[in-house]
């Protein structure tokens, strides 16, 4: 698949949550132009390690967001965290040497980001953007 691009419709309009998003995709687009090079995803185990900093430091934050405005949505949107978590889990267990399919995580992270941004957190934003105006 091609790089992930940044786009409008991926803007939040809340600076801090879309430059951490910004870093979200340089970070995947690094792995995916391993993968397209033909360079297996672990070659760049810094980046799976930015890929877990990102998700203990972002999701706090979205998620201090969804408890302090109530927001309605919030276990469904916490799931889809869990979900980017759990195939953190299995891209770094595999790229440690354990079971699993390093190429199969990170498929999962692409589509997950691809889905997750313009859906769950355009929702979250929109819901925050009307709950500050």
């Amino acid at each position: 698949m091609a790089p992930i691009e940044w786009s409008p419709t991926l803007e939040l309009g809340i600076k801090n949550l879309d430059d951490q998003h910004r870093e979200l995709i340089e970070a995947l687009n690094t792995l995916l132009a391993a993968r397209r090079a033909g360079t297996r995803a672990c070659s760049a185990r810094d980046v799976v390690t930015r890929l877990r900093a990102f998700a203990d430091a972002h999701f706090h934050i979205e998620e201090g967001y969804m408890r302090a405005f109530g927001y309605p949505d919030a276990k469904t949107h916490q799931q889809e965290h869990q979900d980017y978590l759990a195939a953190v889990d299995r891209l770094e267990a595999a790229c440690a040497g354990g079971a699993g399919n390093p190429e199969a995580a990170l498929g999962f992270l692409e589509t997950w980001i691809r889905g997750h941004l313009p859906g769950a957190d355009r929702r979250l934003g929109r819901f925050l953007y009307d709950y500050l105006r």
